[in-house]
């Protein structure tokens, strides 16, 4: 057994790190991959932050955030996960047309769009770029 920090070797009886007092049962934690802040520019973040967080309110606050700044790298991150959220809130309602299983799957849906909205917003205002649970991972427009 090593120590997971500094990689001393550590006996069966070890609580505790002798060399630099990690405790021994720790497992390293694999690296957030929804996170992609490091991927944008601070800069570039900070400018376009609030103008991020209003996108996730209506469709025209994402025309106006392209024609304003097209080319931030940060705010079409953001642009994209509000499309992607749209189109995930325009799913749920088509789902409703199935009665009693349909009706309980878009109401849990509705629930899921409100705090994915209030998480997308935060992120935004917070100048993170970290993918919406289950749905942020896909990509209609491009920020790379």
């Amino acid at each position: 057994m090593f120590c997971p920090k500094c990689g001393t070797n550590l006996s069966e009886n070890d609580h505790f790190c002798p060399t630099c007092g990690e405790p021994a049962g720790v497992k390293p934690t694999a690296p957030d991959e929804s996170d992609r802040t490091a991927m944008f520019s601070p800069e570039d973040a900070e400018k376009t932050h609030l103008l991020a967080a209003l996108c996730y309110f209506n469709f025209i606050f994402i025309i106006i955030a392209l024609l304003l700044e097209p080319d931030s790298k940060f705010l079409r991150y953001h642009i994209n996960q509000s499309i992607v959220l749209t189109v995930f809130a325009f799913l749920c309602g088509i789902v409703a047309i199935v009665p009693f299983i349909g009706w309980v799957a878009s109401a849990v849906g509705a629930i899921m769009t409100v705090v994915f909205t209030v998480m997308g917003i935060v992120r935004a205002v917070k100048c993170q770029a970290r993918d919406l649970p289950i749905i942020g991972k896909y990509t209609i427009v491009s920020y790379d």
